[in-house]
């Protein structure tokens, strides 16, 4: 068993292995001590999203999801499971299997959720690059500002289609540690050192809440294709040998 990022790599035999990515909300949903106010189907939605979009930006099948509610199944479960369903359609993995657990014997005035995807991939690999680009694809958002701004977020669909893209080295959901920490994540993944296009930003130190930023890594002769198929992403920066 190993770690990669915040993915857990279980091998399975000499050519598989299972991929584990789990996220947790708190404070979040209808509540009435709750911090920030939405629907628990949203809430639910994006607590899923993050380890649904390390698993396919890792490039993992994912076989199952399991959902542990600290609240009553009725109403804040049911409501749970319902946002988790929307979001797996949304990704076009409508049938696959859930489980999960509630709390049914304390009332509670907070939601809290956590959710684990599991899933498969090959044993792969790495290649060693000299040089890379890295891109940002979206803002980054938290709380009520998610909520603000959902009809902006980045689509399950644009994953995979970067993932189409000849020259696309590495995909990387950024989430609540920031741009600025996820990008030594993928610096050190890579095993280059990172070379700052856009210094002065703030927004790099900002909570990507739900993973509403995306990190693209891709070699430089590709960067025309990218900028072509998806305009709104920008340089940010360089990643060169040590």
């Amino acid at each position: 068993m190993s770690q990669f990022r915040d993915l857990t790599l279980l091998p399975l035999s000499t050519t598989e292995q299972l991929v584990i990515a789990c996220d947790s909300s708190a404070g979040i949903g209808a509540k009435q001590a709750d911090m920030v106010s939405v629907p628990t189907e949203v809430m639910s939605a994006y607590c899923l999203r993050v380890p649904l979009l390390e698993l396919l930006c890792f490039g993992a099948q994912p076989l199952m999801v399991i959902d542990t509610v600290g609240n009553e199944m009725q109403p804040t479960g049911e409501k749970v499971i319902a946002g988790l369903r929307q979001e797996l359609a949304k990704a076009d993995l409508a049938t696959l299997p859930l489980n999960g657990s509630t709390e049914d014997n304390m009332t509670t005035i907070t939601t809290s959720v956590g959710v684990t995807v599991i899933g498969k991939s090959a044993l792969k690999q790495r290649k060693q690059y000299s040089s890379l680009l890295v891109y940002q694809l979206g803002t980054p958002y938290v709380g009520e500002q998610v909520v603000a701004h959902l009809d902006t977020i980045f689509a399950y669909q644009e994953v995979r289609r970067l993932q189409q893209i000849v020259g696309v080295v590495d995909l990387l959901p950024v989430g609540s540690k920031g741009i600025r920490d996820e990008m030594g994540q993928l610096a050190t993944t890579q095993k280059l050192t990172p070379k700052w296009v856009v210094t002065d930003d703030a927004e790099f130190s900002q909570s990507a809440g739900p993973a509403t930023v995306l990190l693209i890594a891709i070699v430089p002769a590709a960067q025309a294709e990218l900028q072509r198929a998806f305009p709104t992403v920008r340089l940010i920066a360089e990643l060169e040998a040590k």
